[in-house]
């Protein structure tokens, strides 16, 4: 199987869960994560919880701030 490599930024709080988690399952960081992105939509508790324009991405910062008030 090939990869592609990522570099994303996450929580303390969540990278915590993630590494809890792959101690847990015997699993890399990457396989647990590879494993829950690759979950159908319905299954992802954060899958449409913000819902913006097409550059989310490119503005994260700043609908996040926004959402938090």
């Amino acid at each position: 199987m090939s990869s592609v490599r990522r570099t994303i930024s996450l929580p303390p709080h969540v990278a915590a869960r993630i590494e809890r988690a792959a101690r847990r399952r015997g699993m890399s960081f990457s396989a647990v994560v590879a494993d829950l992105a690759s979950r159908a939509p319905e299954e992802l508790p954060y899958a449409g919880l913000v819902e913006d324009d097409e550059d989310l991405s490119l503005r994260v910062e700043e609908v996040l701030a926004r959402l938090a008030g």
